[in-house]
Protein backbone atom coordinates (compact mmCIF):
# COMPACT_ATOMS: atom_id res chain seq x y z
CA UNK A 1 0.00 0.00 0.00
CA UNK A 2 0.92 3.36 -0.76
CA UNK A 3 -0.45 6.28 1.29
CA UNK A 4 -0.38 10.47 0.83
CA UNK A 5 -1.12 12.23 3.94
CA UNK A 6 -2.21 15.86 2.46
CA UNK A 7 1.12 15.89 0.20
CA UNK A 8 2.56 19.38 -1.44
CA UNK A 9 4.94 19.42 -3.83
CA UNK A 10 5.91 22.84 -5.19
CA UNK A 11 8.26 23.51 -7.59
CA UNK A 12 9.68 27.14 -8.08
CA UNK A 13 7.28 28.12 -5.61
CA UNK A 14 4.25 27.13 -7.74
CA UNK A 15 1.99 24.40 -6.30
CA UNK A 16 1.96 21.39 -8.66
CA UNK A 17 0.29 18.97 -5.98
CA UNK A 18 -1.80 20.65 -3.57
CA UNK A 19 -2.89 18.94 -0.30
CA UNK A 20 -3.41 15.32 -2.02
CA UNK A 21 -4.76 12.11 0.62
CA UNK A 22 -4.89 9.19 -1.58
CA UNK A 23 -4.07 5.41 -0.46
CA UNK A 24 -3.33 3.06 -3.51
CA UNK A 25 -3.50 -0.72 -2.89
CA UNK A 26 -2.05 -4.26 -4.29
CA UNK A 27 -4.54 -5.75 -6.59
CA UNK A 28 -6.13 -2.66 -7.84
CA UNK A 29 -5.47 -0.58 -11.42
CA UNK A 30 -5.68 3.24 -10.60
CA UNK A 31 -7.01 5.42 -13.96
CA UNK A 32 -5.46 9.22 -12.76
CA UNK A 33 -7.45 11.59 -15.19
CA UNK A 34 -7.10 15.15 -16.11
CA UNK A 35 -6.34 17.92 -18.59
CA UNK A 36 -2.33 19.05 -19.03
CA UNK A 37 -1.10 20.36 -16.24
CA UNK A 38 -3.50 18.99 -14.03
CA UNK A 39 -0.84 17.47 -11.75
CA UNK A 40 -1.20 13.85 -12.93
CA UNK A 41 2.52 12.91 -14.03
CA UNK A 42 3.71 15.06 -10.62
CA UNK A 43 1.88 12.98 -9.05
CA UNK A 44 3.48 9.43 -10.51
CA UNK A 45 7.23 11.11 -9.91
CA UNK A 46 6.19 11.71 -5.99
CA UNK A 47 4.80 8.15 -5.81
CA UNK A 48 7.97 6.27 -7.37
CA UNK A 49 10.46 8.65 -5.66
CA UNK A 50 11.63 11.09 -8.16
CA UNK A 51 10.12 13.90 -6.34
CA UNK A 52 9.86 14.10 -2.83
CA UNK A 53 7.34 16.53 -0.92
CA UNK A 54 7.10 19.90 -0.03
CA UNK A 55 4.70 19.00 2.80
CA UNK A 56 3.22 15.84 3.75
CA UNK A 57 4.19 12.20 4.03
CA UNK A 58 3.78 9.19 1.31
CA UNK A 59 4.17 6.20 3.52
CA UNK A 60 5.37 3.42 1.13
CA UNK A 61 7.46 -0.41 2.07
CA UNK A 62 10.40 -0.61 -0.27
CA UNK A 63 8.94 -1.61 -3.34
CA UNK A 64 10.06 -2.07 -6.74
CA UNK A 65 9.23 0.09 -9.27
CA UNK A 66 8.39 -0.03 -13.20
CA UNK A 67 7.97 3.84 -14.68
CA UNK A 68 6.79 5.01 -17.97
CA UNK A 69 6.96 8.65 -17.22
CA UNK A 70 6.04 10.68 -20.29
CA UNK A 71 8.58 10.44 -23.92
CA UNK A 72 9.96 6.79 -23.03
CA UNK A 73 13.96 8.04 -23.35
CA UNK A 74 16.28 5.39 -25.20
CA UNK A 75 19.70 5.62 -27.31
CA UNK A 76 18.21 6.31 -30.48
CA UNK A 77 21.42 4.97 -32.54
CA UNK A 78 21.21 1.17 -30.93
CA UNK A 79 18.76 -1.63 -31.00
CA UNK A 80 16.27 -2.57 -28.53
CA UNK A 81 18.01 -5.53 -27.48
CA UNK A 82 20.99 -3.00 -26.59
CA UNK A 83 18.75 -0.54 -24.85
CA UNK A 84 17.00 -2.96 -22.77
CA UNK A 85 20.23 -4.86 -22.02
CA UNK A 86 21.67 -1.71 -20.40
CA UNK A 87 18.62 -1.23 -18.58
CA UNK A 88 18.65 -4.40 -17.09
CA UNK A 89 22.63 -5.01 -16.44
CA UNK A 90 21.67 -2.16 -13.40
CA UNK A 91 19.50 -4.13 -11.00
CA UNK A 92 20.86 -7.36 -13.05
CA UNK A 93 17.72 -9.31 -12.12
CA UNK A 94 16.57 -10.27 -15.75
CA UNK A 95 18.45 -11.83 -18.68
CA UNK A 96 17.68 -11.86 -21.92
CA UNK A 97 15.96 -14.59 -22.03
CA UNK A 98 13.22 -12.44 -20.00
CA UNK A 99 14.19 -9.32 -22.19
CA UNK A 100 12.73 -11.73 -25.62
CA UNK A 101 9.74 -13.07 -23.74
CA UNK A 102 8.43 -9.24 -22.43
CA UNK A 103 9.64 -7.76 -26.08
CA UNK A 104 7.35 -11.10 -27.24
CA UNK A 105 4.51 -9.91 -24.88
CA UNK A 106 4.03 -6.34 -26.82
CA UNK A 107 4.53 -8.22 -30.85
CA UNK A 108 8.49 -6.29 -31.07
CA UNK A 109 11.01 -9.51 -30.50
CA UNK A 110 10.89 -9.64 -34.85
CA UNK A 111 12.47 -5.49 -34.22
CA UNK A 112 14.63 -6.50 -31.45
CA UNK A 113 17.58 -5.90 -33.38
CA UNK A 114 16.00 -2.95 -35.09
CA UNK A 115 17.65 0.93 -34.10
CA UNK A 116 15.09 2.59 -31.78
CA UNK A 117 15.19 5.59 -34.25
CA UNK A 118 13.63 3.12 -36.68
CA UNK A 119 11.03 2.74 -34.98
CA UNK A 120 7.53 4.32 -35.58
CA UNK A 121 5.94 6.51 -32.63
CA UNK A 122 3.66 3.73 -31.15
CA UNK A 123 6.93 0.88 -31.50
CA UNK A 124 8.44 3.30 -28.98
CA UNK A 125 5.50 3.53 -26.70
CA UNK A 126 5.27 -0.09 -26.59
CA UNK A 127 9.39 -0.28 -25.63
CA UNK A 128 8.68 1.98 -22.79
CA UNK A 129 5.82 -0.16 -21.64
CA UNK A 130 8.19 -3.43 -22.22
CA UNK A 131 11.05 -1.99 -20.22
CA UNK A 132 8.43 -0.45 -17.20
CA UNK A 133 7.48 -4.26 -16.79
CA UNK A 134 9.96 -6.57 -17.70
CA UNK A 135 11.69 -6.63 -14.37
CA UNK A 136 8.02 -7.48 -12.75
CA UNK A 137 7.94 -4.37 -10.41
CA UNK A 138 5.72 -4.55 -7.60
CA UNK A 139 4.45 -1.06 -8.85
CA UNK A 140 3.53 -0.07 -12.01
CA UNK A 141 3.47 3.90 -13.14
CA UNK A 142 2.45 4.45 -16.61
CA UNK A 143 2.05 8.07 -18.18
CA UNK A 144 0.25 8.04 -21.16
CA UNK A 145 1.12 4.10 -22.17
CA UNK A 146 -1.87 4.75 -25.24
CA UNK A 147 -0.57 7.15 -27.27
CA UNK A 148 0.31 6.74 -30.81
CA UNK A 149 -1.40 2.68 -30.37
CA UNK A 150 -3.61 1.37 -32.91
CA UNK A 151 -6.61 -0.53 -31.94
CA UNK A 152 -4.90 -4.10 -31.88
CA UNK A 153 -2.05 -2.80 -30.00
CA UNK A 154 -4.13 -0.90 -27.22
CA UNK A 155 -5.63 -4.03 -26.78
CA UNK A 156 -2.45 -5.95 -26.67
CA UNK A 157 -1.20 -3.58 -24.05
CA UNK A 158 -4.56 -3.72 -21.37
CA UNK A 159 -4.78 -7.11 -21.33
CA UNK A 160 -1.10 -7.41 -20.55
CA UNK A 161 -1.41 -4.18 -17.43
CA UNK A 162 -4.87 -6.66 -16.82
CA UNK A 163 -2.46 -10.38 -16.70
CA UNK A 164 -0.39 -8.43 -14.40
CA UNK A 165 -2.53 -6.65 -11.83
CA UNK A 166 -2.94 -9.38 -9.66
CA UNK A 167 -0.58 -8.40 -7.13
CA UNK A 168 0.64 -5.13 -8.11
CA UNK A 169 -0.39 -1.48 -7.87
CA UNK A 170 -1.02 -0.54 -11.42
CA UNK A 171 -1.33 3.67 -11.85
CA UNK A 172 -1.93 4.88 -15.31
CA UNK A 173 -2.04 8.49 -16.18
CA UNK A 174 -4.41 9.19 -19.26
CA UNK A 175 -6.75 12.02 -20.19
CA UNK A 176 -8.67 10.19 -23.23
CA UNK A 177 -9.44 6.97 -21.71
CA UNK A 178 -12.76 5.56 -22.88
CA UNK A 179 -14.08 3.92 -19.56
CA UNK A 180 -17.64 3.17 -21.25
CA UNK A 181 -15.70 0.99 -23.54
CA UNK A 182 -13.13 -0.42 -21.28
CA UNK A 183 -14.50 -0.33 -18.03
CA UNK A 184 -11.22 -1.97 -16.05
CA UNK A 185 -10.54 0.61 -13.55
CA UNK A 186 -10.89 -0.09 -9.94
CA UNK A 187 -10.58 3.92 -8.94
CA UNK A 188 -10.56 6.81 -10.98
CA UNK A 189 -9.09 9.87 -9.30
CA UNK A 190 -9.86 12.96 -11.52
CA UNK A 191 -7.04 16.02 -11.15
CA UNK A 192 -7.37 19.74 -11.36
CA UNK A 193 -4.69 21.85 -10.41
CA UNK A 194 -2.98 20.06 -8.54
CA UNK A 195 -5.76 19.13 -6.22
CA UNK A 196 -8.15 15.53 -6.36
CA UNK A 197 -11.54 16.79 -7.84
CA UNK A 198 -13.19 13.42 -6.67
CA UNK A 199 -11.98 9.83 -6.51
Amino acid sequence: MIKLNNVTKKIKEKVVIDDVSLIFEEGKLYLLRGHNGSGKTMLLRLLCGLLTPTRGTIEKPEYTYGVMIETPNFVLHETARQNLKFLASIQKKIGMKEIENNLEEVNLLNEIDVKVKNYSLGMRQRLGFCQAVMEDPDVILLDEPFNALDDEHFDLILKRILEMKKDKIIVIAAHGFDMEKYPVFDQVITMENGKVRYK
